[in-house]
């Protein structure tokens, strides 16, 4: 019998096993696993409470007096959002300058709150008002407004736009002068609405001639050159063509035809009514006269269908003279001197300018062969020039029958004022524009062909517009203001703002706006630097206000 021997247990523990890790741990701590969530739910209360303090704030960080509850001077308190001293705040706090009744937007005018037909709105001099010297009457428009907003497209303000309802305060004279804001009075000038259009220079068509040889040749001189002033009918070039050597050869002939068959007809009528020669030769020689004459026409006629001018009685010169006079056909005695010690040739036929002008182009040289498609010589009468301008399709609908036309050229050298003269009725396929013309007299020679420049065509023009400078217009999406200028600003106890009015755009130049509606003339505008009471604006509209009104 086998005997079990017992000891002590061994002192080193063997390791828990997977089981034992995961599961006992289980078993003896489950009441502590709750607490484990309350780091959890401390951080979710907190942000909670963040979120719920900003959204009460405005998320804007409280001052520390705020935190601590100290006294602080109210008076030295600023409201965020307008950046002046709270209690002068007039945005905020509304019952130191309540703000006037609305009178809402002007469909007329297309403005809110109009000035012309609520006159006591605008801010003239007060002083003049007080002392009873001021009429309103003399400060209105001289001019029909209405009229001038129909005549063209203008800018337009959303009627729905609230943006003129604010004011833009500062608080001192001083601040407004260190954040680079100047003024300037509205005040009237001439002003011109204008529709814009690029156009061309060029020389009256129907004053240009391109001439071309009327019969194929060389070329046996050219007598002009370009820039040289020709008058009408003066010979340009010389052109040898064997066409008018057979024209000229065959009206010779024509001619002594038609001189053998009238003498044979002469002689043949005395003695054929005698009996002594048969009636029938003199009938033949009656009918080969007439066929003679024919070809004498035609022979004729083709000399002038050239150009050449013929004297009426070639038929009665010799042969020999009548040869001479046909070498040189057409040509003065002069040049037929010169030409003869050149050339035997009798096919010579003139190049002549048709008008008096200037030759502006020379395409051709002596010797050279030429044909009748080819232009050698251009002629053009400078005097008259045409003014092309290419208006855009959606201005085509202001542009009338005379209107007048200022055009600058490119580089600004050339000037030309005119009337329109011409319309084309249908818009260019190609540009999607409408051309118009204006003819223009060029008696000085000052104005040059094939000129690019801009165009006026002139719609309407104001000698007493209501102006402003152009950096005085301020815009957003919806509206066009000004900041005009309280009339009590410079009052020692009044409070330093702008009034923001909505104004209606006309005419511009390089340095005014035409204000239609908005502002009277003698009103004090923010002009350089009124883009900053905009920002102000803006960012006051953002904002909720500095709150003084709540309490």
């Amino acid at each position: 019998m086998s005997a079990t021997v017992s000891g002590p247990a061994n002192p080193i523990a063997s390791p828990p096993s997977v089981e034992q890790r995961f599961v006992a741990p289980s078993r003896t701590a489950w009441w502590l696993q709750p607490l484990r969530l309350v780091p959890n739910l401390m951080v979710f209360c907190l942000l909670g409470g963040v979120f719920y303090l900003g959204h009460q704030t405005g998320w804007k960080m409280p001052k520390l007096t705020q935190i601590l509850g100290s006294p602080v001077a109210t008076s030295d308190r600023w409201c965020a959002e307008h950046l002046v001293p709270e209690l002068e705040c007039i945005e905020c706090q509304t019952h130191i300058l309540p703000k006037p009744e609305p009178f809402g937007f002007c469909q007329a005018h297309g403005v809110a709150e109009c000035v012309i037909h609520h006159p006591e709105l605008a801010q003239l001099p007060a002083m003049a008002q007080r002392t009873g010297e001021f009429d309103i009457a003399t400060h209105l428009p001289q001019y029909d407004t209405l009229q001038a907003i129909g005549l063209l497209a203008r800018p337009q303000n959303n009627s729905r736009d609230t943006t003129h309802l604010s004011r833009v305060q500062f608080a001192s004279t001083e601040s407004l002068a260190k954040a680079g804001v100047d003024v300037d009075v509205v005040h009237e000038r001439p002003m011109t609405d204008a529709i814009a259009a690029n156009g061309e220079l060029i020389f009256d068509p129907t004053c240009v001639a391109h001439l071309s040889p009327r019969a194929p040749g060389a070329v046996a001189a050219v007598l002009k050159s370009v820039g040289d002033p020709v008058a009408a009918g003066e010979i340009l070039g010389v052109i040898d063509a064997s066409l008018v050597g057979q024209a000229k050869s065959q009206l010779l002939q024509a001619v002594v035809q038609m001189q053998l068959r009238r003498a044979t007809t002469d002689r043949l009528k005395p003695i054929a009514s005698s009996g002594a020669v048969a009636q029938k030769s003199a009938v033949e020689a009656e009918g080969a006269l007439r066929e003679a004459e024919v070809a004498l026409i035609a022979a004729r006629q083709a000399l002038e269908n050239l150009g050449f001018e013929l004297p009426e009685d070639l038929e009665s010169l010799p042969a020999s003279a009548l040869a001479a006079e046909l070498r040189f056909l057409g040509l003065s005695p002069d040049l037929a001197n010169s030409l003869a010690a050149r050339t035997k040739s009798a096919n010579l036929i003139p190049i002549r300018a048709p008008r008096e002008g200037v030759l502006i182009a020379s395409e051709v040289v002596a010797g050279e062969v030429v044909d009748t498609a080819k232009p050698l010589f251009t002629v053009s009468d400078p005097r008259r020039m045409w003014l092309m301008l290419n208006v855009r399709q959606e201005d085509a609908r202001y542009i009338r029958l005379g209107m007048p036309v200022r055009f600058v050229s490119d580089s600004g050298d050339q000037q030309v004022t005119g009337n329109i003269s011409w319309i084309n009725p249908a818009i260019d396929a190609t540009t999607r524009s409408l051309h118009v013309r204006v003819t223009v007299v060029n008696n000085d020679g000052t104005l040059r062909d094939r000129t690019f420049g801009s165009g006026q065509i002139i719609v309407r023009e104001e000698p007493r517009a209501v102006v402003v400078p152009r950096e005085a217009v301020q815009s957003t999406a919806d509206a066009h203001f000004v900041f005009v200028r309280d009339k009590r600003f410079f009052d020692k106890a009044a409070p330093k703002f702008f009034h923001v009015r909505q104004v209606r755009l006309g005419a511009r130049d390089d340095h005014y706006v035409e204000l239609l509606a908005g502002v009277l003339p003698g009103e004090v505008v923010a002009s350089k630097g009124s883009n900053v009471l905009l920002a102000q604006l803006l960012y006051g509209t953002l904002g909720a206000g500095c709150g003084c009104h709540d309490r």
